[in-house]
């Protein structure tokens, strides 16, 4: 909850309510019922941004933007997750631009159209819209990190490895991890769980390639992961305790070359 205050006094420290738009607005459209309406500011350095027709929970939300650099082109960028996203490109071409939108949790952008004339009767709606939302709490609400969000995610990964071992080798072997020790700049950076899934992973593999590997690890019931700088393996008991550190490289090899000496 403080996150969330501290993010709406930065919102509203930023002088949103004295924003000086310019008169007309952008217009876009994807042909298929996704819209996005522009709202830039005179200086052209910022800009509200709605975003309509798509099932997210950014759709019908005004954000305030501020139009950086992105590549050899620019975008128009918020925070939402804990980072700052592009929320829709644009692309300078021989008759002017070209937009794509980029939802969150999306790999490919959505590509839209200009119409040629706007409404400029959009740009105070969609001003006060903004200031309602920004009372709400919504926008700050979005941009604050949705931790639980992303351990659901990672635990996933873990959950799918350890059903593989079952399917792939007819054991139960538990992945583990301590997820209160994974603070939030790691887990919004790497994929905990991806890395963390890794001795499982291999386990079923190799079972997969090989029926009798599964006799060589039925002594085996926990592999217990934690996330660190270094690499390292090491069997205690009936646990195999597993640090992992996401810029170790050949960490497939290494984890195989150790199970194989089990």
């Amino acid at each position: 909850m403080k996150k969330i205050l501290l993010i709406t006094c930065l919102l509203l420290s930023s002088n949103s309510f004295a924003l000086e738009l310019a008169k007309y607005p952008i217009e876009l459209s994807s042909g298929d019922g996704v819209n996005v309406i522009i709202a830039p500011t005179k200086d052209n350095k910022q800009a509200l941004i709605k975003v309509t027709g798509i099932n997210h929970e950014i759709d019908d939300i005004t954000f305030l933007t501020d139009f950086k650099p992105h590549g050899s082109n620019k975008a128009y960028k918020y925070t939402y997750d804990g980072s700052e996203r592009s929320l829709v490109t644009v692309s300078e071409g021989y008759r002017c631009c070209s937009y794509t939108l980029y939802i969150p949790e999306t790999r490919d952008g959505t590509y839209l159209s200009q119409k040629e004339k706007s409404d400029p009767g959009i740009v105070a709606g969609l001003k006060a819209q903004y200031e309602q939302q920004l009372s709400q709490n919504i926008q700050a609400t979005l941009a604050n990190f949705n931790r639980e969000k992303h351990l659901g995610y990672q635990q996933k990964k873990i959950a799918a490895a350890n059903n593989e071992i079952v399917k792939q080798c007819g054991l139960k072997i538990e992945t583990a991890v301590d997820w209160k020790a994974i603070n939030d700049d790691t887990l919004k950076n790497y994929a905990v769980g991806s890395f963390c899934a890794q001795v499982a992973t291999e386990m079923a593999d190799m079972c997969e390639n090989n029926q009798s590997f599964k006799n060589d690890i039925a002594h085996i019931d926990a592999i217990e992961c934690q996330f660190t700088d270094q690499l390292k393996l090491r069997q205690n008991g009936k646990t195999l305790t597993f640090k992992t550190a996401p810029k170790a490289p050949n960490q497939r090899q290494f984890i195989q070359s150790y199970l194989l000496n089990l």
